[in-house]
Parts: C-alpha cells; sequence; structure tokens
C-alpha cells in the first residue's frame, strides 16, 4: 500500500499548472481521500487526529492568553487573575488552556498505548515512533514549563525541584541547571526563558514532528490489526 498509485488528474488548466510547481491539490487527494487503509481500523486510530486538533486548540488559546499575560515574577501571578476576571471570556480562555493541557495528555497516552498494543513500532515504522518520542519529550517540558507561568507557590517549588534534577548530572548537571534558571535560584531570569520556550515550541517543533511523521506514515501505511 506504500506505493499506491494516484488517480487524480488536473481538470484545468489552473489545475495543470499548479499541479506542476505545488502538487498540493494532488497530495491532497492521494494522502487525505484517497489513501488506502485497511477496513478494520477502529476508534483508536483516531486519537492522532484528536491530538492534532487540541494541539491547535492550545495554541490559539495561548496566543490570546500571552496577549494579556505579563512574564515578571512581581505580576504575573497578577495578570493571570486579570486574564480570569477582566478580560472578556479570559476564565474560560484560561481554563481550556489549562485543562485542555491535561486532556491532550490523556488523549497522547491513550495514543501511545494504541501504537504499542498494535506494534506500531516495529518495521517498517521505526522512525514515526522515534519521531512521537521526541515529540513526547517536547510536550512535557513544554506543559512543565506552562505550569510555572501562573507563578504561584506550587509553580515555584515545582520549577526548583525539577530544575535541580539536571544537578544530578554528571560533569554538565550544574551548569545546565544554571543555564535553565538563568542564575543560582528561581527568578525573574527563570519565568522569562521558561515563558519564551513555552511559547515557542509549541509553535514550531509540535507542527514540525507531525508533518514529518504525517509523511513517514504515508510512506509506511497504516498499522493494522495484528490478529486479522
Amino acid at each position: 500500500m506504500a506505493n499506491h498509485a494516484g488517480n487524480y488528474t488536473p481538470g484545468t488548466g489552473i489545475e495543470r499548472w499548479l499541479d506542476d510547481r505545488l502538487p498540493i491539490i494532488r497530495f491532497s487527494k492521494e494522502h487525505l481521500m484517497d489513501y488506502p487503509t485497511p477496513k478494520n481500523l477502529n476508534y483508536w486510530w483516531t486519537f492522532g487526529a484528536i491530538l492534532t486538533f487540541m494541539l491547535v486548540v492550545q495554541i490559539v488559546t495561548g496566543v490570546i492568553l500571552v496577549m494579556h499575560y505579563t512574564p515578571h515574577v512581581d505580576l504575573a501571578f497578577a495578570s493571570v487573575e486579570h486574564i480570569r476576571r477582566d478580560v472578556n471570556f479570559g476564565r474560560i480562555i484560561q481554563g481550556t488552556h489549562a485543562v485542555g493541557a491535561s486532556m491532550f495528555f490523556a488523549a497522547l497516552y491513550v495514543h501511545i498505548f494504541r501504537g504499542l498494543y498494535y506494534g506500531s513500532y516495529k518495521a517498517p515504522r521505526e522512525v514515526i515512533w522515534m519521531l512521537g518520542v521526541i515529540l513526547f519529550i517536547l510536550l512535557m517540558a513544554t506543559a512543565f514549563m506552562g505550569y510555572v507561568l501562573p507563578w504561584g507557590q506550587m509553580s515555584l517549588w515545582g520549577a526548583t525541584v525539577i530544575t535541580g534534577i539536571f544537578s544530578a548530572i554528571p560533569l554538565v548537571g550544574e551548569a545546565i541547571q544554571t543555564l535553565l534558571l538563568g542564575g543560582f535560584s528561581v527568578a525573574n531570569p527563570t519565568l522569562n526563558r521558561f515563558f519564551s520556550l513555552h511559547y515557542l515550541i509549541p509553535s514550531s517543533s509540535p507542527p514540525s514532528w507531525c508533518c514529518t511523521s504525517g509523511l513517514s506514515m504515508c510512506q509506511a501505511t497504516t498499522t493494522r490489526p495484528a490478529w486479522t
């Protein structure tokens, strides 16, 4: 199925011109509409699309929240309260972003379990699995940095404990910890670093990895239940 023949034929001169230069319509036809999949797939295979949709929701709500958030230790907590109390629909947007992160990881664990259960890590899909592991690590880091941003007591001590783990790495551990903290303790530089990375990673890395995983899946085809 990996080398299935496409049946898209441009119907107009504009479509032929576009197909010769940017075959986006052909790609959509062959890999989104006419892509061959086993007929016995079930709802376990929908969680990849669910996660894509949830990632878009997280990015959109995050962009709105960052318009009102202030990444400073003296103002961060107050800015979150301002979002919840004074911004139009701020409580819903902030709640969607916060609770949506938990729901995102719930769906992510189901997606991982499905991959393990049906052997999606086996040949020829090893690259898809490795990309997924890298993406999982990036998402965990992003979620942790977002947890710190409200700058409450849990945020402060969570940042202190988690960054302290890096100091246990031989030779380079303390240097990594100092780089993450922006100093020798959790302070305003720490909040600025976490804010920058929390905002940057979801906007760049996951979409890139998702597209790469999608291309790899198109090449290797979708896993089917082993007993059918």
